[in-house]
């Protein structure tokens, strides 16, 4: 006996057409759906996926997902587009799920896979560079090809995949988004790691902004003022401390005078010409029981 695909139409015994294009949409039996081999998003978000399946549970499927057929597989499909909505069917254990089956080869499935996740924006901005950069390696696209087929300007493109240059601990701040694309372009422009990562440390720990980061970077690499960039042709990055600045190095005593003895003191200072930027408080000390006497004595100062 002939094996039937393993779909079925809709309860009602008919299948729909999809409106404005004719094509049919029918009910696939979830366990002959594969995910996206493609599909760039690493990770998805359980609270949007839990607004998802709320959502099906009261409307069900209102988008069927997109679907290709398994080569050599008559009852198997393959995911094109709508994963969040085939997992969320899978938790909510639902048997079928409304689905267009289309012809779709590999960089196909890939390019619509990356541009439905985009155009969402379900893809955090190193998921966004590692597809990108698999879509021009595997099929031999130049950064301008790749463009065209996402729909984006070719310089995004570029900016992207270098980001995939920065070591992992940069790399993970951005896949997180605690911080920007932007200070990570920004950095990019430093040709060290090891120097990326001790600007990069600064930029958390001071909490500076990706203007004052680029002012930063023009400073490290350009340390005599000898530049070409914009920033460079105002007044450069002025870093003051108690050695060559009369006011802090008094600062520095009254605050060494309130502390015990042997305890040093250090304040530092960086301005862009007048502007103030960032500062901090530096205390060292050398037995460990120094810690608590400088505890006691904050403390105790009015």
């Amino acid at each position: 006996m002939e094996k039937k695909p393993n779909h079925s139409t809709n309860p009602d015994g008919f299948s729909e057409r999809e409106p404005g294009t004719g094509k049919e949409i029918r009910e696939i039996e979830l366990d002959c759906i594969i995910p996206n081999r493609f599909q760039p998003r690493q990770a998805i978000d359980q609270a949007g996926l839990q607004e998802l399946m709320d959502s099906i549970k009261t409307a069900g499927v209102l988008e069927p997902i997109i679907v290709r057929q398994v080569p050599k597989q008559s009852d198997k499909y393959e995911i094109i587009m709508g994963e969040r909505r085939f997992r969320a069917c899978q938790a909510l254990k639902k048997q079928t799920i409304p689905a267009v089956v289309k012809e779709a080869d590999d960089r196909q499935m890939l390019e619509w896979a990356l541009i439905e996740n985009t155009h969402r924006k379900d893809l955090n901005p190193i998921e966004r560079a590692q597809a990108y950069k698999r879509l021009a390696d595997t099929f031999h696209l130049t950064h301008q090809q790749v463009a065209e087929r996402v729909g984006v300007g070719r310089t995004t493109i570029t900016h992207f995949i270098r980001l995939l240059d920065l070591p992992q601990e940069i790399q993970e701040d951005i896949r997180r988004q605690t911080r920007s694309v932007g200070h990570a372009i920004a950095i990019l422009a430093v040709p060290d790691s090891k120097l990326r990562l001790k600007i990069w440390q600064r930029v958390k720990n001071e909490d500076l902004s990706v203007r004052h980061l680029r002012i930063l970077v023009d400073a490290y690499l350009h340390p005599r003022g000898i530049s070409t960039t914009p920033a460079a042709r105002s007044p450069q990055l002025k870093q003051l401390h108690p050695g060559n600045d009369p006011q802090l190095r008094e600062c520095a005593e009254r605050l060494r005078r309130k502390l015990p003895d042997n305890i040093n003191v250090n304040i530092h200072h960086a301005k862009f010409g007048d502007q103030f930027l960032f500062g901090s408080i530096s205390l060292s000390y050398h037995k460990e029981d120094d810690l608590q006497r400088i505890l006691k004595a904050i403390a105790t100062t009015d």
